[in-house]
């Protein structure tokens, strides 16, 4: 069509008036200002704003009309008309002199209005996100009572304090995943059965929130319940999967280990049972061997028969019992080629060896500290340790 056809007559008139339909139907504040900073044009969305009329707003500037927010707004407007350059999506937060007690906050930007070459005035484009600005900080506020109270709830999960035992000292480390305001899975316990026997506990509920932390409290409780009629491990352990079982939560499977540690003389006899979790490791302090302790058994929460074997040892002065979530051999990281690689069994065996000779608090420590450095602070998973050296003697 040639240009003749579309410039007809009467066709600058034609877009003036779409132009005008453009801004008085817009959703955004929209306001032409001269170079002395007064209103030229308001369309109904920045009167609003305002809460003015638009017969009051033009002729009059922000700071005549509103001197806290119009004179924060004229500092921004005044540099934009020097300097010939947009300022885009400024924030701006105050109360209108005919809304005083209403904090609102805007989204605004500033473009200089040139003809031929020559800045002429303003044009504001201002967006109101009071209602945004106060959802996020609701959620922000709501986000941080969850995490406290995930906080809470996953204290509550885990012995308040480990005891003092005679002929043997203890330790545990345990961190969260990075995933913020979630309760884990990973739990661990240590029950004084008297003065010279203790039983051990770690383990892995699938999941997280609520319904893991009702789990694992169900787990805890039970195996807490089961010692004061046997030390049996096996018996332990059938009762907790009785329990879990009769939760009935769907894909809310378990894995505990337990050791039963008793000292006789100058040594800590040791038996031990896993349910589907990563075995227990005995680091020996004379030669800096570590070795598995047990068999693999059924997971937990899933049949009502379950196959566990006991396995012994005996812990000699300086030797180490360490039980593990696989928050620590599974932790990974993704290199900058995309590789990912796994802390794996064979690094948490080296790690123990380097620790030999330290107490139950440094080696808790050491692995702590290679995983942590190994993903680079980063935690995919909760990471769970508990640690017990024979100190010899009474």
């Amino acid at each position: 069509m040639p240009e003749s056809a579309v410039r007809g007559p009467g066709w600058l008139e034609v877009v003036a008036a779409q132009f005008d339909a453009v801004i008085e139907s817009a959703p955004l504040g929209i306001g032409l200002f001269d170079l002395q900073l007064r209103h030229v044009r308001v369309n109904p969305v920045l009167a609003e704003m305002n809460g003015l009329p638009v017969e009051q707003l033009l002729g009059r500037t922000p700071a005549e009309l509103h001197p806290a927010v119009g004179g924060e707004a004229e500092t921004l407007y005044r540099e934009v008309l020097d300097s010939g350059r947009p300022q885009l999506d400024v924030p701006l937060t105050g109360a209108v002199g005919s809304r005083p007690d209403e904090l609102r906050h805007w989204n605004a930007s500033f473009f200089p209005v040139r003809h031929a070459d020559e800045v002429i005035g303003l044009c504001v484009l201002v967006a109101d996100v009071t209602a945004e600005r106060e959802l996020g900080q609701a959620l922000a506020a709501s986000e941080e009572r969850y995490r406290r109270l995930a906080e809470d709830l996953q204290s509550s999960l885990l012995p308040p304090h480990l005891p003092d035992l005679s002929g043997a000292d203890v330790a545990a480390v345990y961190r969260p995943s990075s995933a913020r305001a979630t309760v884990g899975g990973d739990f661990y316990d240590l029950i004084e059965l008297d003065g010279s026997s203790w039983l051990m506990v770690i383990g892995d509920v699938e999941g997280t929130g609520p319904v893991a932390a009702a789990r694992t409290a169900a787990a805890r409780y039970a195996i807490r319940a089961a010692v004061v009629r046997t030390t049996d491990l096996v018996d332990v352990l059938r009762t907790v999967n009785e329990v879990l079982l009769r939760q009935g939560a769907p894909n809310g499977t378990c894995t505990i280990a337990c050791v039963l540690a008793e000292r006789i003389e100058d040594r800590v006899e040791l038996r031990a049972v896993s349910a589907g979790h990563p075995l227990p490791l005995v680091l020996r302090h004379g030669t800096g061997a570590v070795a598995e302790l047990g068999a693999p058994g059924s997971l937990l929460g899933i049949l009502p028969e379950i196959d566990l074997r006991v396995a012994t040892t005996t812990l000699q002065s300086g030797d180490v019992l360490v039980l593990y979530t696989d928050g620590v051999t599974e932790a990974r990281y993704r290199d900058g080629e995309g590789v990912v690689h796994q802390f794996g069994e064979e690094h948490l065996r080296s790690v123990l060896s380097g620790a030999r000779g330290g107490s139950a608090v440094e080696v808790a420590a050491a692995v702590e500290t290679s995983v942590m450095q190994f993903q680079k602070g980063r935690r995919a998973d909760d990471l769970a340790v508990l640690v017990l050296r024979a100190t010899g003697g009474s």
